[in-house]
């Protein structure tokens, strides 16, 4: 089983994690449609949609969205949102389905880079690419692997609900790794994250050889400009050719 298979479907991943910012990711959403041109019920796939902040803002907006992931647990919570223009379903970002086609497709939070082999972060740009119609959006919203490598908390403490997760963060040419161990009550299990260092021009690669183009580069959800050493994010907007 992948790392992320495992980690994502861990009831302790979800209790690590359950502070998500849902008014940050409505004020990036809102940032996003400020620069693209979308029109009411037009569909959008969140693809790593976890638990659905972002779609269900954007579906509270006005727009048809699906969300698809590969953790069951995150679904469950997702799915208690659905209605007739919001859907979720369980499918894996590298082999979904083609059924449908878009007029934006969102990969947001850091939901990219998982894979050992990098042909899989390939072969989502291209099946982006089929599932997006003619001038199609695709939004990739990445960690800045530059200044994460560079300003790297190597080790960091957490108590939420009384179980105690130590982290330690490392990283070596290929990838960013987050060693998370966790202590509760008597037991103890471990989990260890890890994100491919890619960088915007390896994102330019993918892109090409997917025919989309790419049309903004931002460092932050205020959609300020992008800054190798200094930007939190790397958010690329891209187009289909």
């Amino acid at each position: 089983m992948n790392w992320f298979e495992q980690w994502f479907d861990s009831q302790y991943y979800h209790i690590l994690y359950k502070n998500r910012d849902s008014k940050e990711a409505a004020f990036f959403i809102d940032n996003i449609l400020n620069i693209i041109t979308v029109k009411k019920n037009q569909t959008f796939l969140d693809l790593a949609c976890g638990t659905g902040r972002h779609a269900v803002y954007l579906n509270k907006k006005g727009f048809r969205v699906k969300g698809i992931d590969l953790s069951k647990q995150s679904l469950i919570q997702a799915k208690k949102y659905e209605n007739e223009t919001l859907r979720f379903e369980l499918q894996d970002m590298r082999r979904f389905s083609f059924k449908e086609k878009y007029d934006v497709v969102l990969n947001l939070f850091t939901s990219f880079g998982y894979f050992e082999n990098n042909d899989d972060n390939q072969q989502v740009f291209q099946n982006v690419e089929k599932a997006l119609k003619k001038n199609g959006y695709f939004i990739i919203d990445f960690l800045n692997v530059h200044k994460v490598a560079n300003n790297l908390q190597v080790n960091e403490k957490k108590i939420v609900e009384n179980i105690e997760f130590n982290i330690k963060r490392t990283h070596d040419t290929k990838f960013i790794y987050k060693h998370i161990s966790i202590i509760d009550a008597e037991n103890s299990y471990s989990f260890t994250e890890k994100v491919r260092m890619i960088q915007k021009k390896e994102f330019i690669i993918y892109s090409k050889n997917s025919r989309m183009k790419l049309l903004h580069t931002f460092g932050d959800y205020a959609l300020n400009k992008y800054n190798s050493e200094s930007s939190n994010r790397l958010i690329m907007i891209f187009q289909k050719i």
